[in-house]
């Protein structure tokens, strides 16, 4: 069993690779994707755990090359993918800070009840902003805006740092778009709390715009 290990504020993450488990300090949260899938719903229920399996393999092959290429420099040619990401990446002229780094998300009361790993911190026009890569056929944007903005969140509560711009990478051999979303103030000024629960209400849209590139 292989577990992850970081220190954020005054507290111990871990994340359980086999289970796909973050814990607090000892104590299980909820991760960024079960929290959205909750109050969501599940995207995946009539998809057959072949075909599942063989997305999930796809999404892992891409986040990999992309993570590989800005940490180490590995720039596999013969990936389409990668060459995409590189295209989007020059035509957009941002840069990488990180990749894969952990959230941790607090309530109003300061007590640990979320985590998750962000793809991606980058700048761009001297501004601090995320990214999240998404490797699927369609993209689903409701989702995407509540995932970065919850990133957003524990951001600024991880690493006291204001993030100014969100971005979805959509990304597949015959797909390169980028994608601005919208941030939600509400979200990002704590507005979001209700006795000590995120509020159970349909998530607005929140785009502005998207740029597709072939």
């Amino acid at each position: 069993m292989f577990i992850d290990t970081w220190n954020i504020n005054d507290d111990v993450l871990e994340y359980i690779d086999s289970t796909h488990t973050y814990l607090v300090n000892g104590v299980m949260v909820e991760s960024v994707t079960q929290y959205i899938s909750r109050k969501l719903g599940s995207k995946y229920g009539f998809v057959g755990p072949q075909v599942l399996e063989r997305a999930c393999n796809y999404g892992t092959k891409v986040h990999e090359e992309i993570e590989m290429y800005e940490k180490y420099n590995v720039d596999d040619k013969t990936s389409k993918e990668l060459s995409n990401y590189k295209f989007l990446k020059k035509a957009f002229d941002f840069k990488c800070l990180d990749n894969e780094f952990p959230i941790i998300i607090y309530d109003k009361n300061n007590k640990p009840i979320m985590a998750g790993r962000v793809d991606m911190m980058l700048t761009r026009n001297g501004e601090l902003g995320l990214a999240d890569i998404k490797t699927s056929n369609a993209l689903d944007k409701e989702r995407l805006s509540l995932q970065l903005n919850l990133y957003a969140l524990g951001v600024k509560q991880s690493y006291n740092k204001e993030i100014t711009f969100l971005v979805g990478l959509h990304i597949r051999h015959d797909v390169r778009k980028f994608v601005e979303v919208k941030i939600d103030n509400k979200i990002l000024g704590g507005e979001i709390w209700k006795k000590n629960q995120l509020l159970n209400i349909p998530y607005l849209l929140l785009f502005s715009k998207q740029y597709s590139l072939y």
